[in-house]
Protein backbone atom coordinates (compact mmCIF):
# COMPACT_ATOMS: atom_id res chain seq x y z
CA UNK A 1 0.00 0.00 0.00
CA UNK A 2 1.01 3.62 -0.47
CA UNK A 3 1.38 6.30 2.20
CA UNK A 4 0.87 10.04 1.91
CA UNK A 5 4.50 10.61 0.94
CA UNK A 6 3.70 8.85 -2.34
CA UNK A 7 1.71 11.90 -3.49
CA UNK A 8 3.51 14.74 -5.26
CA UNK A 9 1.28 17.70 -4.44
CA UNK A 10 3.33 19.95 -6.71
CA UNK A 11 1.50 18.43 -9.68
CA UNK A 12 -2.22 18.70 -10.53
CA UNK A 13 -4.23 15.58 -9.69
CA UNK A 14 -7.02 14.01 -11.75
CA UNK A 15 -10.50 14.31 -10.22
CA UNK A 16 -13.13 11.57 -10.18
CA UNK A 17 -16.29 13.17 -8.71
CA UNK A 18 -19.28 11.25 -7.33
CA UNK A 19 -22.46 12.42 -5.53
CA UNK A 20 -21.20 11.33 -2.08
CA UNK A 21 -17.89 10.51 -0.41
CA UNK A 22 -16.75 7.06 -1.53
CA UNK A 23 -13.16 6.92 -0.26
CA UNK A 24 -11.27 7.69 2.95
CA UNK A 25 -7.57 7.33 3.74
CA UNK A 26 -6.53 3.71 4.47
CA UNK A 27 -9.70 2.37 2.80
CA UNK A 28 -10.02 0.42 -0.45
CA UNK A 29 -12.71 1.30 -2.99
CA UNK A 30 -13.51 -0.84 -6.05
CA UNK A 31 -14.60 1.23 -9.04
CA UNK A 32 -16.08 0.26 -12.39
CA UNK A 33 -15.02 2.98 -14.83
CA UNK A 34 -17.13 3.15 -17.99
CA UNK A 35 -17.51 6.82 -19.01
CA UNK A 36 -15.11 7.78 -21.84
CA UNK A 37 -13.62 10.75 -19.94
CA UNK A 38 -12.85 8.63 -16.87
CA UNK A 39 -11.60 5.73 -18.95
CA UNK A 40 -9.13 8.24 -20.37
CA UNK A 41 -8.31 9.35 -16.81
CA UNK A 42 -7.46 5.78 -15.73
CA UNK A 43 -5.37 5.19 -18.85
CA UNK A 44 -3.47 8.45 -18.29
CA UNK A 45 -2.94 7.61 -14.61
CA UNK A 46 -1.60 4.17 -15.40
CA UNK A 47 0.62 5.26 -18.25
CA UNK A 48 3.15 2.45 -18.65
CA UNK A 49 2.07 0.89 -15.33
CA UNK A 50 -0.92 -0.96 -16.80
CA UNK A 51 0.92 -4.29 -16.63
CA UNK A 52 0.58 -4.33 -12.83
CA UNK A 53 3.45 -2.17 -11.54
CA UNK A 54 1.46 0.68 -10.01
CA UNK A 55 4.33 2.39 -8.20
CA UNK A 56 4.66 5.01 -10.90
CA UNK A 57 0.96 5.42 -11.65
CA UNK A 58 -0.42 8.92 -11.11
CA UNK A 59 -2.85 9.54 -8.22
CA UNK A 60 -6.59 10.04 -8.62
CA UNK A 61 -8.61 12.20 -6.22
CA UNK A 62 -12.15 11.14 -5.36
CA UNK A 63 -14.19 14.35 -5.20
CA UNK A 64 -17.79 15.05 -4.17
CA UNK A 65 -20.37 17.19 -5.97
CA UNK A 66 -21.61 20.28 -4.14
CA UNK A 67 -25.38 20.49 -4.04
CA UNK A 68 -27.71 18.96 -6.62
CA UNK A 69 -26.66 20.86 -9.74
CA UNK A 70 -24.73 17.80 -10.91
CA UNK A 71 -28.06 16.08 -11.67
CA UNK A 72 -28.62 18.42 -14.62
CA UNK A 73 -25.01 19.50 -15.30
CA UNK A 74 -23.26 16.15 -14.95
CA UNK A 75 -21.75 16.21 -18.45
CA UNK A 76 -20.36 19.67 -17.81
CA UNK A 77 -18.45 21.03 -14.81
CA UNK A 78 -20.73 21.02 -11.75
CA UNK A 79 -19.39 22.55 -8.53
CA UNK A 80 -17.36 20.33 -6.20
CA UNK A 81 -16.97 20.34 -2.43
CA UNK A 82 -13.49 21.57 -1.44
CA UNK A 83 -12.08 18.46 0.30
CA UNK A 84 -11.13 15.30 -1.61
CA UNK A 85 -9.48 11.97 -0.86
CA UNK A 86 -6.38 11.27 -2.94
CA UNK A 87 -5.97 7.63 -3.87
CA UNK A 88 -3.61 5.35 -5.78
CA UNK A 89 -4.53 2.46 -8.04
CA UNK A 90 -3.52 -0.88 -6.51
CA UNK A 91 -5.47 -3.23 -8.80
CA UNK A 92 -6.52 -2.89 -12.41
CA UNK A 93 -8.40 -4.93 -14.96
CA UNK A 94 -9.22 -3.83 -18.50
CA UNK A 95 -12.36 -5.17 -20.20
CA UNK A 96 -12.53 -5.94 -23.90
CA UNK A 97 -14.85 -2.96 -24.53
CA UNK A 98 -12.40 -0.47 -22.96
CA UNK A 99 -13.97 -0.23 -19.51
CA UNK A 100 -11.77 -0.53 -16.41
CA UNK A 101 -12.18 -2.21 -13.05
CA UNK A 102 -9.82 -0.64 -10.53
CA UNK A 103 -9.19 -0.76 -6.81
CA UNK A 104 -8.30 2.62 -5.33
CA UNK A 105 -6.39 2.85 -2.05
CA UNK A 106 -7.12 6.03 -0.08
CA UNK A 107 -3.89 7.82 0.77
CA UNK A 108 -4.52 11.40 1.93
CA UNK A 109 -7.23 14.01 2.46
CA UNK A 110 -6.59 17.25 0.60
CA UNK A 111 -8.20 20.57 -0.27
CA UNK A 112 -8.75 21.94 -3.78
CA UNK A 113 -6.74 25.11 -4.42
CA UNK A 114 -7.41 25.60 -8.12
CA UNK A 115 -9.32 23.76 -10.82
CA UNK A 116 -7.95 22.75 -14.21
CA UNK A 117 -10.95 22.26 -16.47
CA UNK A 118 -10.75 19.93 -19.50
CA UNK A 119 -8.62 21.28 -22.32
CA UNK A 120 -6.88 20.05 -25.42
CA UNK A 121 -7.23 16.30 -25.58
CA UNK A 122 -7.91 15.88 -21.84
CA UNK A 123 -11.61 15.22 -21.18
CA UNK A 124 -11.52 15.06 -17.35
CA UNK A 125 -10.97 17.71 -14.70
CA UNK A 126 -7.81 18.11 -12.61
CA UNK A 127 -6.98 20.25 -9.59
CA UNK A 128 -4.09 21.69 -7.66
CA UNK A 129 -4.35 20.27 -4.14
CA UNK A 130 -2.88 20.92 -0.71
CA UNK A 131 -2.83 18.18 1.96
CA UNK A 132 -5.00 18.77 5.03
CA UNK A 133 -2.47 17.00 7.25
CA UNK A 134 1.27 17.55 7.24
CA UNK A 135 2.94 14.60 5.59
CA UNK A 136 5.42 13.97 8.43
CA UNK A 137 3.16 15.07 11.25
CA UNK A 138 3.60 12.99 14.42
CA UNK A 139 0.07 12.09 15.48
CA UNK A 140 -0.64 12.30 19.23
CA UNK A 141 -1.04 9.13 21.32
CA UNK A 142 -4.57 7.76 21.08
CA UNK A 143 -4.50 4.78 23.45
CA UNK A 144 -7.70 5.90 25.18
CA UNK A 145 -9.42 6.23 21.82
CA UNK A 146 -8.35 2.68 20.90
CA UNK A 147 -9.78 1.30 24.15
CA UNK A 148 -13.01 3.32 23.89
CA UNK A 149 -13.70 2.27 20.29
CA UNK A 150 -12.85 -1.38 20.97
CA UNK A 151 -15.21 -1.49 23.97
CA UNK A 152 -17.99 0.27 22.04
CA UNK A 153 -17.75 -2.01 19.00
CA UNK A 154 -17.65 -5.08 21.27
CA UNK A 155 -21.13 -4.41 22.68
CA UNK A 156 -23.59 -7.27 22.05
CA UNK A 157 -25.97 -5.34 19.79
CA UNK A 158 -23.15 -4.24 17.49
CA UNK A 159 -21.96 -7.84 17.33
CA UNK A 160 -24.91 -8.42 15.00
CA UNK A 161 -23.46 -6.00 12.45
CA UNK A 162 -21.00 -7.73 10.14
CA UNK A 163 -19.02 -4.55 9.43
CA UNK A 164 -18.66 -3.81 13.16
CA UNK A 165 -17.41 -7.35 13.82
CA UNK A 166 -14.75 -6.83 11.17
CA UNK A 167 -13.70 -3.36 12.35
CA UNK A 168 -13.36 -4.23 16.06
CA UNK A 169 -10.40 -6.42 15.19
CA UNK A 170 -8.50 -3.42 13.86
CA UNK A 171 -8.66 -1.76 17.28
CA UNK A 172 -7.36 -4.94 18.91
CA UNK A 173 -4.20 -4.97 16.77
CA UNK A 174 -1.24 -3.17 18.27
CA UNK A 175 0.44 -3.03 14.86
CA UNK A 176 -2.40 -0.91 13.41
CA UNK A 177 -2.16 2.81 14.28
CA UNK A 178 -5.30 4.09 15.96
CA UNK A 179 -5.81 6.83 13.37
CA UNK A 180 -5.79 4.16 10.64
CA UNK A 181 -8.33 2.01 12.52
CA UNK A 182 -10.56 5.08 12.87
CA UNK A 183 -10.43 5.66 9.11
CA UNK A 184 -11.37 2.04 8.40
CA UNK A 185 -14.21 2.21 10.95
CA UNK A 186 -15.50 5.42 9.39
CA UNK A 187 -15.42 3.95 5.91
CA UNK A 188 -17.27 0.81 7.05
CA UNK A 189 -19.80 2.28 9.49
CA UNK A 190 -20.49 5.94 8.68
CA UNK A 191 -23.27 5.75 6.09
CA UNK A 192 -24.85 9.21 6.40
CA UNK A 193 -23.57 11.25 3.43
CA UNK A 194 -23.12 14.53 5.32
CA UNK A 195 -21.42 12.88 8.27
CA UNK A 196 -19.08 11.03 5.92
CA UNK A 197 -18.04 14.29 4.28
CA UNK A 198 -17.43 15.79 7.73
CA UNK A 199 -15.19 12.82 8.44
CA UNK A 200 -13.24 13.39 5.23
CA UNK A 201 -12.93 17.14 5.81
CA UNK A 202 -11.79 16.84 9.45
CA UNK A 203 -8.01 17.10 9.83
CA UNK A 204 -7.91 16.40 13.58
CA UNK A 205 -7.79 12.63 14.42
CA UNK A 206 -9.55 13.09 17.79
CA UNK A 207 -12.48 14.86 16.14
CA UNK A 208 -12.62 12.12 13.50
CA UNK A 209 -12.79 9.58 16.30
CA UNK A 210 -15.72 11.49 17.81
CA UNK A 211 -17.58 11.48 14.48
CA UNK A 212 -17.13 7.71 14.16
CA UNK A 213 -18.11 7.16 17.80
CA UNK A 214 -21.33 9.14 17.31
CA UNK A 215 -22.18 7.17 14.17
CA UNK A 216 -21.61 3.85 15.96
CA UNK A 217 -23.75 4.93 18.90
CA UNK A 218 -26.53 5.96 16.49
CA UNK A 219 -26.31 2.52 14.90
CA UNK A 220 -26.58 0.88 18.32
CA UNK A 221 -29.65 2.98 19.15
CA UNK A 222 -31.27 1.98 15.85
CA UNK A 223 -30.72 -1.69 16.64
CA UNK A 224 -32.21 -1.18 20.10
CA UNK A 225 -35.32 0.45 18.59
CA UNK A 226 -35.72 -2.44 16.18
CA UNK A 227 -35.52 -4.90 19.07
CA UNK A 228 -38.44 -3.20 20.79
CA UNK A 229 -40.69 -3.63 17.76
CA UNK A 230 -42.75 -6.80 18.00
CA UNK A 231 -43.62 -8.80 14.92
CA UNK A 232 -47.16 -7.41 14.96
CA UNK A 233 -45.69 -3.92 14.33
CA UNK A 234 -43.62 -4.97 11.31
CA UNK A 235 -44.49 -3.52 7.90
CA UNK A 236 -46.52 -6.02 5.93
CA UNK A 237 -44.32 -8.87 4.74
CA UNK A 238 -41.15 -7.35 6.24
CA UNK A 239 -39.11 -7.22 9.43
CA UNK A 240 -37.26 -4.22 10.87
CA UNK A 241 -33.97 -5.84 9.86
Amino acid sequence: MFDADAIDFREPVALFPLPTVSLLPHALQPLHVFEPRYRQMVEDALGSSAAGDFEHAAPIAMATFAGDAWRTEYSGAPALRPVVCVGRIVQHGRRSDGRHDIMLHGVARARILAMHEPEGGRAYRMAELVPLERMHEERPPMRRVRSMMHDLLSRPRLGRVEAAKHVVGWFARADVPVHAAIEVAGYALVRDAEMRYRLLAEADPYRRAAIVRDAVMDLERTIALAERQGSDAWPKGQSWN
